[in-house]
């Protein structure tokens, strides 16, 4: 027996991997392109989720590194042993052993990296069901929404769309709408899922979009029970005001949000300390409303009259006298408000195929292991024969 028996053909060994790479990646693009390139949206062509992942690759160069690194110190150790001693403490080897090795652990590690940029490819129907809540939120644009009792550069109204943009910007699907209400009441903006539009119509809200004025709750909350869709499915209505100057009996509009199984949450904006209306509210310096009198009005929080409405409509109330307000309590009550399953949708996605390369990986990463546990034995065996 001689010492070439305990040293690796490593040119063969070398020819062997780049024959391999050639033919995998050859094969790799012959496939790809009958399917569809890279990056391709369409849904009947082959893409990638996470095309990324290709990146990983680059792992394979380290990994030939340590494998040739390997190669090159046994047959160095073999090259520099006697033959006496080469038969005593060295094992023969096989290049073709090595080489399928290397192979196994190769292709597991690459059609695991293929498999976790996620392929896709055609289409497959999926059926589901949608859990929907609507939201109309009624906004009081009276005066006294003008007053600035909370910080002299912001007024009630002002704060008031803060917190409406903060609350649809915790929205998770709900749909919502918008109603303004003085001493009559409109709809500013439909039922809609477009949180962007909603914005740009709160941006536009200001209490001279009401020539009569006054807070009449009662004509808001009558004018948001009629906002909502006729589908089946949890409605709710958002208050914001001061509550002041309310007018007229609110009993037909709480009973008519009870027959309609209406939720009503409250969130009252202003001080108790109150402030003063200002005429013109983008120029306050000017002067301020007064009464029949002559006297300045002072406009404060109706704390009372806010908690009284809430607890005739089984509904939650909270206040705010912050120019950041905490609505922690109105999303709490947003969040427990019972989503209706509406009718099963059935849509097209992308039937994802990393299945196939992720189970040749496990087949191959089977096949290293086992190879690399028994092969040594069985050489051995065949050699004394």
């Amino acid at each position: 027996m001689t010492k070439k028996k305990f040293t690796y053909r490593l040119k063969l060994i070398l020819t062997g991997i780049v024959a391999w790479e050639v033919i995998f990646w050859t094969l790799f693009v012959l496939l790809t392109n009958s399917l569809g390139w890279f990056g391709d949206d369409s849904s009947d062509k082959l893409g990638y989720i996470f095309p990324s992942a290709f990146y990983l690759l680059f792992l394979m160069i380290p990994v030939l590194g340590i494998f040739i690194f390997n190669l090159l110190r046994n047959n160095r150790m073999a090259s520099n042993a006697t033959t006496r001693v080469a038969k005593s403490y060295l094992r023969p080897v096989s290049s073709m052993s090595a080489f399928l090795k290397f192979f196994f652990f190769r292709n597991a590690l690459v059609l695991l990296i293929i498999a976790i940029s996620q392929p896709v490819f055609g289409t497959k129907k999926v059926k589901g069901t949608s859990e929907s809540l609507e939201l109309v939120i009624a906004l009081d644009i009276s005066n006294s929404m003008n007053t600035r009792d909370i910080t002299p550069n912001m007024s009630r109204l002002d704060i008031s769309k803060r917190a409406i943009i903060q609350l649809i910007n915790n929205l998770h699907g709900e749909k919502i709408g918008i109603a303004l209400f003085a001493n009559n009441a409109f709809v500013h903006l439909p039922i809609t899922s477009d949180y962007g539009a909603a914005k740009l119509f709160i941006e536009d809200i200001e209490t001279d979009l009401i020539s009569s004025q006054g807070t009449n709750i009662a004509m808001a909350l009558s004018i948001s029970s009629r906002m909502f869709s006729k589908q089946k499915t949890t409605k709710g209505i958002i208050l914001i005001t001061d509550g002041e100057d309310h007018e007229g009996s609110l009993d037909k509009s709480i009973k008519e949000l009870k027959e309609k199984n209406l939720q009503l949450s409250i969130l009252g904006i202003g001080t108790k300390q109150g402030g003063l209306i200002p005429k013109n509210p983008h120029r306050p310096n000017l002067g301020y409303k007064t009464d029949a009198r002559g006297k300045t009005v002072v406009s404060k929080l109706n704390e009372a009259f806010i908690d009284k409405l809430a607890a005739q409509t089984g509904g939650a109330a909270s206040v705010s006298s912050s120019e950041f307000p905490d609505l922690s309590a109105l999303l709490t009550e947003i969040n427990q408000m019972k989503r209706t399953k509406i009718d099963t949708l059935e849509f097209d996605t992308k039937q994802q195929r990393y299945q196939v390369p992720l189970f040749m990986a496990i087949l191959f990463w089977l096949a290293f292991l086992l190879w690399s546990k028994n092969y040594v034995g069985l050489l051995d065996k065949w050699m004394k024969k």
